[in-house]
């Protein structure tokens, strides 16, 4: 295809692979996707070079930079090329402005633009200047101010012409004059002497030796930007700053090697004095640059464009002055080359023919495949890159809506069973501190914590519970010593009979004690599965997991435990103390059946009445054992017996201690025993029936029953996440609060997918 088809194929396949590109970064740049830095750099570089490339190919444009260092030649260069001595050539600097020519067809489009700076243009130049310490410039700039000043007041020029030579003064003003080119910005040149091909431009830069800053950067902007370099060289081995050419034409196009578009022109021939001499000067060219660059000999040029100028008679007098008379030129070039006709040494000695000739094949037959080369490795290098990031992203999510909103789902739900392996171990961690904080008190140096609250308790159960018997046993006795008075008070009938009604009382009392002991454990029960519910939130599934069926379900489970615990020691010391009277049969069968229930009761008093110390000693004596010094004496050694504990018993009788009625002996025997029977359960029953570890154990089983259900705990706390349970998101990472699946990943992801399927 040609120029203009393929500049157009490649300035829309180029877009094509930006917008491949854009979705690329787009689904890089997510930080999920996990895409390399590295990677999406080279996208980038890779862009930015195509942006470059779009924006030329729009211009269709194929831009040929003239370069060299300052008086190599480079504008009498291009005069020559244009067969007319057109741009300021002299001994001083000549151009401080960028020159460019462009082609064109017809002769009516000739024409010159001069673009002038802006005031703002202008006084980034001052500041330029000063920056640089450019004395002379500044100097002439302060000089000429007022002209300087007129050229931005009278604005862009534009002057058509028919013959080059009818512009000349512009150019030599605008470009060349100092007095007015500090005010120039650009000038364009449009002519149809410059190549048949329309769309060619050539750009006369200023030389990359003149000490200012701005015209290297030039360089190096242009160089980037163009499609051919003219270099002309005045010297045989390349000067540092030349050198700097083969840089800025690398990096400014990087899939374009130097040898693909660069020409050289090396001038100043005539100035051999010997063919020898020619021929050493135009080798150590070739091979100073197939070293440099691997430039080939058929891009290499030697020649004089001054020469060409003279004689060709379109040599301007100050051209002449310093290349010197046809007459001489002639004789010089036909020194150095003495197989060459005189009209030979016109079109062949002086080198611009065949340089045109070199130019116009490469733009004719080369530069679409260079323009090929260029463009298709960036398309190639975005799409590739494109597909890795692609590749990279597909390997970790799917593109399609479900599949990306189950994998998500199953992601956080994996996200959400490794944040619980976590959790767990914390709320195992606060648990067992909550248990040994409110159960085993392990800073404690005495009983545990739950043994004395719970004893405490116990105690006040009992004690309130034996209140009400003997309530209800005073009451009880005043009907049945009546129905035993008739004649006479009968006390033996009358205590077995008050006693048969009191065990009847008794035994409800212990079921009521049982009652409200396993009441107890179940709030305590209560209070840890509130607790361990608080740990997971406020789950109802807690509970109902950890204590089966209903509360009073548990608390019967409970109360039937505890009266088999409790039954098994108070039922033998009720039996023993309340069933029969003191020296009576049925107490000394009891005690001969229940003898070791009874003895086992004395391994777990704790208390310190020593009458009740021994239950089979208390059972024989009965009162005597409080009440009969002489019976204490004999016993335990007179030891002496609380004051309140007589006191207390006798506050029920209405006759002397010392002589006490029948009906008050019976009142002391078995309010003595009922007091027995309370002593024994404060002081050795609770400590016998191993409350304590059964408090502890119900406890322990509940613990440890949460801690067996990790599984279960694991079901529930994921049921309590999806049901956005406020308690649990409030201490959840921030990706699982939300039941909101992010899709923009695959939504990405399917939009480079495809991207990159229409753009094959």
């Amino acid at each position: 295809m040609d120029w203009k088809t393929a500049s157009a194929f490649y300035e829309d396949r180029l877009t094509s692979a930006l917008e491949v590109y854009k979705y690329a970064v787009a689904l890089g740049r997510l930080p999920q996707a996990r895409v390399s830095q590295e990677l999406l750099e080279n996208l980038h570089t890779e862009a930015e070079y195509a942006r470059r490339q779009i924006k030329r190919l729009k211009s269709r444009q194929f831009k040929i930079a003239v370069v060299g260092l300052e008086k190599a030649g480079k504008s009498t260069f291009i005069n020559a090329w244009l067969d007319c001595d057109l741009l300021p050539a002299k001994a001083a600097r000549c151009t401080f402005t960028t020159t460019q020519i462009f082609s064109v067809a017809d002769d009516r489009e000739q024409r010159l633009e001069v673009k002038v700076k802006s005031e703002e243009q202008f006084k980034k130049l001052i500041g330029y200047l000063e920056e640089e310490n450019a004395k002379e410039d500044l100097k002439t700039i302060e000089e000429y101010s007022d002209l300087l000043d007129q050229v931005r007041e009278d604005g862009d020029l534009h002057i058509p012409f028919s013959r080059l030579e009818e512009i000349k003064q512009y150019l030599t003003k605008y470009v060349a004059d100092e007095k007015y080119a500090h005010s120039v910005l650009e000038a364009r040149l449009y002519t149809s002497k410059l190549a048949q091909a329309e769309g060619i431009v050539f750009y006369d830069v200023p030389g990359l030796d003149s000490g200012l800053t701005k015209h290297v950067d030039e360089a190096r902007e242009m160089l980037a930007d163009c499609d051919a370099v003219i270099l002309v060289q005045r010297f045989t081995s390349l000067r540092e700053k030349e050198l700097d050419i083969i840089k800025f034409t690398e990096d400014g196009d990087k899939n374009i090697t130097v040898a693909n578009k660069l020409f050289v022109f090396l001038s100043r021939i005539d100035a051999q004095a010997t063919p020898q001499s020619l021929q050493q000067h135009v080798e150590e060219a070739y091979s100073d640059w197939s070293k440099r660059a691997q430039l080939p000999r058929e891009r290499i040029v030697y020649g004089s464009a001054g020469a060409y100028l003279v004689l060709n008679n379109l040599a301007e007098q100050q051209t002449q002055i310093e290349i010197g008379e046809a007459d001489s030129i002639k004789a010089k070039l036909a020194q150095l080359f003495t197989d060459l006709s005189e009209d030979e040494l016109v079109l062949n000695a002086t080198g611009i023919e065949l340089i045109k000739e070199k130019v116009f094949d490469y733009i004719n037959n080369d530069r679409v495949s260079i323009l090929t080369k260029r463009c298709e490795t960036t398309i190639a290098n975005i799409m590739d890159y494109s597909k890795q990031v692609y590749e990279i992203v597909a390997s970790k999510f799917p593109d399609d809506p479900e599949a990306a909103k189950k994998y998500e789902e199953n992601k956080r739900r994996i996200d959400f069973s490794e944040w619980w392996q976590q959790q767990w171990q914390i709320l195992k961690a606060d648990l067992q501190q909550y248990f040994d904080k409110n159960v085993t008190n392990i800073n404690a140096d005495s009983e545990s914590f739950l043994v004395e609250r719970l004893h405490h308790e116990y105690s006040f159960i009992v004690k309130s519970t034996i209140s009400k018997l003997k309530e209800k046993a005073l009451l009880d006795k005043e009907l049945i010593f009546a129905a035993n008075s008739n004649p006479v008070f009968d006390k033996v009938n009358a205590n077995f009979r008050w006693r048969e009604n009191l065990y009847s009382d008794v035994r409800n009392t212990l079921d009521t004690i049982a009652s409200q002991l396993a009441l107890e454990l179940q709030n305590d029960a209560i209070k840890f599965t509130d607790y361990m519910t608080g740990l997971l939130w406020g789950s109802k599934e807690v509970k109902e997991r950890l204590v089966d069926r209903s509360s009073d379900y548990y608390l019967e489970i409970v109360k039937t435990s505890l009266s088999v615990l409790f039954l098994r020691f108070a039922r033998p010391v009720a039996e023993a103390l309340i069933r029969g009277p003191v020296n009576s049969d049925t107490r000394s069968e009891i005690v001969k059946t229940l003898g070791a229930d009874i003895d086992i009761v004395d391994n777990y008093y704790c208390g310190e009445l020593e009458p009740f110390r021994v239950l089979r000693r208390y059972v024989k004596y009965g009162p005597e054992l409080i009440f009969q010094s002489e019976t204490r004496q004999r016993l335990f050694g007179n030891q002496e017996i609380p004051q309140d504990l007589s006191d207390e018993i006798y506050t029920y009788v209405n006759s002397s201690p010392d002589a006490l009625t029948p009906q008050d002996q019976v009142v002391v025997e078995v309010l003595s025993d009922l007091r027995a029977f309370e002593e024994y359960l404060l002081s050795a029953i609770f400590y016998a029936a191993g409350f304590e570890s059964y408090f502890i154990q119900e406890i322990k089983g509940l613990v440890d029953s949460f801690r067996d259900k990790e599984g279960t705990w694991l079901g529930v706390a994921t049921n309590e996440w999806l049901q956005e349970n406020q308690l649990l998101l409030q201490i959840l990472p921030p990706h699982l609060r939300t039941k909101n699946i992010d899709l923009e990943v695959s939504d990405r992801l399917r939009q480079l997918s495809i991207s990159l399927k229409s753009f094959a």
